[in-house]
């Protein structure tokens, strides 16, 4: 007769009480026993029973109930293998801690500088001559393929540069998530703490990752007052606002915000045309205006998909010995741009989500401000993302005379430089487009 487990009936119960991440963590790594009226738990340290007992001891308790059938404490012990195992200290070091994670061709002078960057760039080249100064912390934000990347693997490649010795860390905020993790476990939570305390310079990407991520919240908050209080520089990168991050606790909100918060915009037609000629000459090849004027004009603002169609224009341009010109351009790239081409359908359903309303309301002749508000933006984004005329607009919003259209955009434009929330607004209805879009 098989002998019954108690822990596998315990660890059933935990597994539907907290996220997948959750029991992994601090739920796995446990054994079991019983004794008279208690459940001892093996922990692989005493941080990890002292954070367990903070937060799951009635969580526990009342798995333990389920599963015996009787009332039982939750006590906890660290492994006698934990306990006589030496800690190996990892050598201290002064040198570049980046290593290959930084990117050497992300360098402030291959940057190309437009009104949709410029205040983002400033921060960062301010940020690289004197770091832990005015600018700290500073968030870049914006939407994918923008630029957050090379500008603060510039910010990273130029402090190192001057100082080799300098302590500059560049990572994401999942790495850091995955790397307390692995601390936690293996009783390296100290060696954690020193290496991302000691630093001069901290530069996490994505840092919208920890959303919903308590423990690693909580780490990071305390890494952030110590650099902070140090003066040592703290550079982030998010593709939203801290207050627009869902599950980020509001003492962090509130960090990320003491700061400057610089974002990174759509580029114009002007500014790609500009990055492209720049992306092809440090492939070592001539791209004409023209060429680089159509590769501009598709509906994409993500300046990394237009570098992968200049990447594509340039291979078969190669394979066939011809010259990447107008034509070849077309043939090369038209499949290819149709596919991601963004409709006006699109846009209503992204600007109605974002409003709480339905597409319906806004192609209805309602003039309320709560359905007038929305249609304008979606005559605006529209005009920008599509390539629909003004007529095809307003048929698509429920047969709109097109300078209806005309005056609505118009009242977009003039109220952007009165009102920075819809500037957000705007920015967070074409992030939803174009996720939408790379994701069919």
């Amino acid at each position: 007769m098989p002998v019954h487990d108690p822990w596998s009936g315990v660890a059933r119960h935990l597994r539907t009480s907290v996220s997948p991440q959750e029991y992994e963590t601090w739920f796995a790594p446990l054994t079991m026993r019983l004794e008279e009226s208690r459940a001892v738990f093996t922990v692989p340290n005493r941080f990890f029973a002292e954070w367990i007992a903070e937060r799951y001891s009635k969580l526990l308790n009342e798995a333990l109930n389920r599963e015996l059938g009787r009332p039982l404490d939750a006590a906890f012990e660290v492994s006698l293998e934990q306990v006589q195992a030496p800690l190996v200290q990892p050598p201290p070091t002064r040198a570049r801690l980046a290593g290959a994670a930084l990117n050497p061709a992300y360098v402030f002078d291959s940057f190309v500088v437009g009104h949709c960057n410029e205040l983002a760039h400033a921060a960062c080249l301010a940020v690289a001559d004197a770091p832990g100064g005015q600018y700290n912390p500073l968030m870049i934000f914006g939407g994918s393929g923008l630029g957050k990347t090379h500008l603060v693997s510039a910010v990273a490649n130029q402090l190192v540069e001057r100082d080799p010795a300098s302590r500059v860390h560049y990572t994401s905020s999942e790495a850091y998530s995955n790397e307390l993790i692995q601390a936690v476990r293996f009783d390296g939570i100290h060696n954690f703490r020193d290496k991302y305390r000691h630093v001069d310079c901290l530069i996490i990407e994505d840092i919208q990752f920890l959303s919903g991520r308590e423990r690693t919240q909580e780490e990071f908050f305390h890494t952030f007052d110590a650099l902070f209080q140090a003066g040592r520089q703290i550079v982030l990168t998010s593709d939203k606002l801290p207050r627009d991050i869902p599950g980020l606790a509001s003492r962090l909100r509130t960090r990320f915000e003491w700061g400057l918060l610089a974002d990174l915009q759509t580029p114009d037609p002007e500014t790609k045309v500009a990055i492209l000629q720049r992306k092809a000459t440090d492939k070592g090849v001539v791209l004409s205006r023209q060429v680089a004027s159509y590769l501009a004009s598709q509906p994409e603002s993500s300046i990394r998909v237009l570098e992968g169609y200049l990447n594509r224009l340039m291979a078969v341009s190669r394979l066939r010995g011809a010259e990447a010109d107008l034509v070849l351009a077309r043939q090369v790239l038209g499949p290819l741009a149709s596919e991601r081409l963004v409709a006006v359908d699109d846009v209503l359903r992204a600007v109605a989500a974002h409003y709480g309303i339905r597409p319906a309301d806004i192609k209805s002749s309602r003039k309320s401000r709560d359905i007038s508000r929305p249609r304008q933006v979606a005559m605006y984004l529209a005009r920008r993302l599509t390539n629909a005329s003004f007529p095809d607009i307003g048929q698509a919003l429920g047969g709109k005379d097109h300078s209806t259209v005309v005056k609505g955009v118009q009242r977009v434009e003039k109220l952007l430089a009165q009102d920075p929330e819809l500037a957000d607004t705007l920015r967070a209805v074409e992030n939803s487009v174009r996720q939408d879009k790379q994701g069919e």
